[in-house]
């Protein structure tokens, strides 16, 4: 039978599509959150932000993406020790905003991170914080949390399967999964019995495995063990990946500095770390990481085979055994293209294989007592783990499963050779004259298809060159605005010359 569309049948078929199109732009909305909040307080933009204290309602309401400006955000504006953020799947949060942006790609990190979730709620001193900044389940990668200070937790309370664990990030993944995406953030100064900074739980069957990217866990204190991160795969999987990430300062009163790895009873803990430094950490013992696959009752059954790869370890210090790592029932620690130093580290606490490309030197750091810099203020330009231009640990590394971008996200590799560690010495450029260190800035980078630069004044060319220093082209300025869609992926060098000024900067073409 043939049926005829009726005036009737068209107005509704209207309507479905205009309410198909009216929830679907509802749903896929970005929720803005700003300390104070404005306007009509919906979210719905900058001029209309929710307030500080509907941060959490945000997160539970978004669909796709929650925009936070700078500011402090609590826990609670109560006393209740128990509440704390949770992230979620397919939701991305993103921190550190000045609260104009109208694209991702002009959140501008460079001068620090400036939106804080703290779990200071009562009056000052930690007694009386929240357990947990941030406390986590169900969660797989697409759970996202970018551009954060994640600070001021407390879990004082005796140690049991879900108490006294992770101050900062508690990931309980027990008898479950909770594996979250962490980047650009900076934990510090958080205190829990175990694993203070972050406490993966994969316990009982479950999974936590986190990637973790870009950040800086300092100053974290463990009155156990596990200052900075405590993987515990005990019956179950606590593997994270962890890139261009510090570890400064982070104590254990019993053991692990600044990583635990337990995977006893046919459990699994052997995170992959890459391009990452641990220095200053301390504890009675293992003073940088332990990897133990001791059964909870007798015998060891189980992996923990931690593998590090382009890292640099220095002044760990124990009071007990192993000042850069303890190794317990047989469990391994792999370590490559790596400078640590191995003086006190005595059997069964030794690298499994060769150590293949390790050195032990002083690796040069800009100014180690200063790790956040002059300026105080985590991942900025003028960090003090950066390495001078003779040390050591430049062009030392192992190109292989590198990252494309450093902690600061400048491009790797500089010259031929990843250097070890989380921040990238800028590469020499040989051949071109009239260098300037001013800086002609642009966005985003890494790129895909168009950078914009923020003032070019008299700038109307740029010439593109490969990492290596050959030409590729020279492409025109339009409106402050280059076309990069043709170039293939990979990292460039632009030549911009400005009157008598020239000036050369890294380019990352990424899709």
């Amino acid at each position: 039978m043939n049926l005829k569309p009726t005036p009737v049948l068209m107005a509704r078929l209207s309507m479905t599509l205009c309410m198909t199109f009216l929830f679907g732009s509802l749903f896929s909305q970005i929720i803005y959150v700003t300390q104070s909040g404005s306007g009509s307080l919906t979210g719905s933009s900058w001029s209309n932000a929710y307030p500080a204290a509907m941060l959490q309602q945000a997160i539970d309401e978004a669909s796709s993406e929650v925009w936070v400006a700078a500011g402090t955000y609590r826990t609670t504006s109560g006393s209740d020790r128990a509440i704390s953020f949770h992230m979620r799947n397919g939701i991305a949060i993103y921190g550190s905003f000045a609260g104009t942006e109208t694209q991702l790609s002009q959140r501008d990190l460079s001068a620090g991170l400036t939106s804080i979730l703290t779990a200071e709620i009562g009056s000052s001193g930690i007694s009386d914080n929240s357990y947990h900044t941030i406390h986590n389940s169900g969660l797989n990668n697409s759970a996202v949390i970018d551009g954060f200070i994640i600070t001021g937790a407390n879990d004082d309370r005796e140690a049991t399967e879900t108490e006294g664990l992770g101050g900062g990030i508690y990931n309980n993944g027990n008898a479950g999964v909770c594996s979250p995406t962490i980047r650009n953030c900076v934990i510090f100064n958080n205190r829990a019995v175990f694993g203070a900074g972050i406490f993966n739980s994969g316990y009982l069957g479950g999974n936590a495995s986190p990637t973790i990217t870009n950040c800086v866990i300092a100053f974290n204190t463990a009155t156990k063990g596990g200052g900075g991160i405590d993987n515990f795969g005990l019956a179950g999987v606590a593997s994270p990946v962890i890139t261009n990430t510090i570890f400064y300062e982070n104590t254990a009163t019993e053991r692990a500095g600044a990583m635990y790895c337990w995977g006893g009873n046919n459990g699994n803990a052997s995170p992959i770390v890459l391009n990452s430094v641990f220095v200053n950490n301390r504890a009675t013992d293992g003073g940088a990481i332990v990897s133990d696959r001791l059964n909870a009752s007798t015998g060891s059954s189980g992996s923990s085979d931690p593998t590090l790869k382009n890292c640099i370890f220095l002044n760990n210090t124990v009071t007990g055994t192993g000042p850069q790592f303890l190794l317990l029932g047989e469990a391994t620690i792999n370590i490559t293209y790596s400078d640590i130093d191995l003086a006190g580290q005595t059997t069964p606490n030794v690298i499994t294989g060769s150590g293949t490309g390790n050195i032990s030197a002083n690796p040069a750091f800009v100014n180690i007592s200063a790790a956040a810099g002059v300026d105080n203020i985590w991942l900025t330009a003028d960090d003090g783990l950066r390495l001078q231009s003779n040390s050591p640990c430049v062009n030392s590394g192992n190109n292989v499963g590198t990252p494309d971008t450093d902690i600061l996200s400048n491009p790797r590799v500089a010259d031929m050779t990843v250097d070890m560690g989380a921040y990238e010495q800028a590469g020499v450029v040989t051949g071109l004259e009239e260098l300037s260190t001013n800086q002609a800035n642009f966005f985003p980078n890494p790129a895909s298809e168009k950078i914009v630069f923020e003032a070019m004044q008299s700038v109307r060319e740029v010439e593109v060159l490969t990492a290596l220093g050959k030409p590729v082209t020279l492409i025109t300025i339009n409106e402050n605005e280059v076309n990069v869609r043709h170039l293939p992926e990979g990292m460039y060098l632009l030549v911009i010359r400005s009157g008598k000024q020239t000036m050369v900067r890294k380019l990352l073409i990424k899709r």
